[in-house]
């Protein structure tokens, strides 16, 4: 439905879509996929006739209608292939996110526990001083 509605709505004679490719769960490639338009395609790549004309068609009085079809698939397989592209790189980007925060996490709370633990080992360590004190100073 997306391919349809531009290739309907913007006449072109070549589209760009642009992509994250997944490469990796830490990396991806920011990507360029060109697609021809039904034109481009009748022309060939070059420019010269005869891009696609060196195939035999079955039905050769509607190479016109061929080529919109085959321009308009391409152009939603490359969209579609795309979003696909996209979803995997931000699903990937939000994973090590999650990592990431989580080991902060873990992080910060054994850092707080180590400060609870030495504060109250201070104050059981002052409490205790006191009552020597107490005791010696009653003896003496």
């Amino acid at each position: 439905m997306i391919a349809d509605d531009i290739l309907k709505n913007n006449k072109a004679d070549v589209y760009q879509v642009v992509f994250n490719k997944f490469a990796s769960m830490v990396s991806f490639l920011p990507t360029v996929a060109t697609v021809l338009s039904t034109e481009m395609l009748a022309a060939g790549l070059d420019g010269k006739a005869g891009g696609l004309e060196s195939y035999e068609l079955e039905d050769a009085d509607m190479p016109s209608e061929i080529y919109d079809n085959l321009a308009e698939f391409q152009f939603a397989a490359v969209l579609y292939n795309a979003m696909l592209e996209n979803a995997c790189s931000e699903a990937g980007a939000r994973m090590r996110a999650m990592e990431n925060s989580t080991q902060n996490a873990s992080d910060m709370l054994e850092r707080l526990t180590l400060t609870y633990n030495r504060t109250r080992q201070t104050s059981i360590t002052t409490e205790l001083i006191e009552i020597i004190s107490g005791a010696a100073a009653l003896e003496g």
